[in-house]
């Protein structure tokens, strides 16, 4: 008799759905601050989704107290067996911890995934055709029109590469391609039929980089990614080039990122990921006049969370069947501790 950890709102929402999909025998114990579970209910349990609403406002770092209550409860199952995420990356320390332990952890890869893309494309298009500059005008009242040698550059025909070939990474890659761009896509594992479509492994990044007048990073956070962005690709960058990340912050060297902003190197960038979120208030990239910050809510949007809980729907029928799961996170997804 499976028991499935849930929060009450996820359980009012989709109970008919979740007894259709893990059959009329699973049982539910419920994830909420007004009522911790005891460890003999915690004992039962063997499946757990954090949906939505349990990560709430939090980071990686700073927890609300519903997810602060949700990790402890992780911890205290010691018969879970696997873990539903409601984001694509896993790099969240308490998602590490469920993988170092054994627990297999699926995540909701493709769920936001447009909604990111779209994040992206808005960053691609403030900085190529000049929203910052007149935003920053307006707020002065000055009337201050891009024309001649200070026009924007045409967008149909620059280059660019996007880091990343999952659900939101090809999205970009679509919308890209639709305004006329060339663009090089990469990813950690080239598969068969990818050099003829233009994808190509993390390794071609140092030499694509030479062309690229957009560098989009839509990749998780890994061993393999972390500063794979760094001052060597900035500097490859041709001079005026622009970043736009919308993956995680530790692909991204921001030490790199602002030195090469300083100087002109990189002409603007859209940054909604960082290594420290939130973002200090005293953190350099706030009030740099080419830089758009947005706060880890790229891929927010109002159903969101109702594809996460139908992602999570799907396997837990396959898991009723005892089918293969889909999205689970694989060994090299999990991280040492940052530098």
């Amino acid at each position: 008799m499976p028991t499935l950890l849930i929060t009450p709102e996820v359980h009012h929402a989709f109970a008919a759905e979740l007894r259709a999909a893990g059959g009329a025998k699973l049982r539910f114990v419920f994830a909420d601050t007004e009522r911790p579970l005891s460890a003999r209910e915690l004992a039962e349990v063997d499946i757990a989704l954090m949906s939505l609403d349990v990560i709430g406002p939090s980071s990686r770092t700073v927890l609300s107290p519903l997810m602060q209550l949700y990790s402890e409860q992780l911890r205290a199952a010691p018969g879970l067996r696997w873990l539903h995420v409601p984001t694509a990356g896993v790099d969240r320390p308490i998602f590490q911890e469920m993988l170092r332990r054994g627990v297999r952890v699926t995540n909701s890869s493709g769920a936001n995934a447009e909604a990111v893309a779209h994040s992206a494309l808005m960053g691609v298009m403030l900085l190529a055709r000049g929203g910052l500059h007149w935003v920053q005008a307006q707020r002065a009242h000055r009337w201050a029109p891009l024309r001649g040698a200070e026009a924007q550059a045409d967008l149909a025909g620059q280059t660019a590469i996007v880091i990343g070939h999952g659900p939101i990474g090809r999205d970009i890659a679509r919308l890209l391609e639709a305004l006329g761009l060339r663009v090089h896509k990469l990813r950690h594992a080239p598969q068969a039929g990818d050099a003829e479509r233009g994808i190509r492994s993390y390794a071609a990044l140092p030499d694509l980089a030479r062309e690229a007048h957009w560098l989009v990073i839509a990749c998780p956070l890994t061993e393999a990614t972390r500063h794979l962005v760094d001052a060597a690709v900035l500097r490859a960058l041709p001079r005026g080039a622009c970043v736009v990340n919308v993956g995680r912050g530790g692909v991204l060297d921001e030490q790199a990122l602002l030195a090469a902003l300083a100087d002109g190197q990189i002409a603007g960038a859209h940054l909604d990921v960082f290594e420290q979120e939130p973002l200090p208030p005293d953190s350099p990239f706030w009030d740099l006049p080419n830089v758009l910050v947005s706060p880890h809510n790229a891929g927010s949007s109002q159903r969101y969370g109702e594809r996460c809980v139908h992602l999570f729907l799907d396997n837990l029928a396959r898991w009723t069947r005892g089918e293969p799961l889909l999205r689970e996170a694989a060994g090299d997804q999990t991280l040492r501790a940052a530098p």
